[in-house]
């Protein structure tokens, strides 16, 4: 029974065809001798037919493009980008109008909060900048999926 154990491990990998030759020997010469682990293995050999008989419908070629196409996935998606970008703006202004108008903050705390905001800043705006002239030049903008 404590070899069962060990073998029934091994079951799937035989299975899928992942075991040695010696450990493929070593399975079925148990298996011949076990009528418990046959019968599981049998049972797992009929699951696995089973589920090889399950299909997934592929959409049509037609479908992907009408998606690909759909107004509404743009509209989520550009209107998701906004809301961060405004959330983040609203965060940034907010951190600078507490950081100036609390006097009894030290004056390293309010150099790091600048240092963070203008990197932002900079950051945004070289990411903005780069998209503009990204898709400008953009040898594949019109080219259809």
């Amino acid at each position: 029974m404590s070899d069962c154990k060990k073998y029934k491990t091994l079951l799937i990998g035989l299975m899928d065809g992942e075991l040695s030759p010696e450990e493929i020997h070593d399975v079925n010469k148990h298996l011949v001798k076990c009528e418990l682990c046959r019968n599981e293995y049998d049972a797992l050999s009929s699951a696995g037919m089973e589920i090889e008989k399950v299909t997934f419908a592929e959409p049509s070629e037609a479908e992907l493009n009408r998606l690909w196409k759909a107004p509404y996935s743009r509209w989520t998606k550009n209107s998701g980008l906004l809301m961060i970008l405004i959330g983040w703006l609203t965060l940034i202004v907010y951190a600078v109008v507490e950081a100036l108008r609390d006097s009894q903050e030290p004056l390293f705390s309010r150099l790091a909060v600048a240092a963070v905001i203008i990197g932002f800043l900079v950051l945004l705006v070289n990411v903005l900048r780069e998209r503009i002239i990204t898709y400008k030049n953009d040898p594949y903008k019109e080219v259809e999926r």
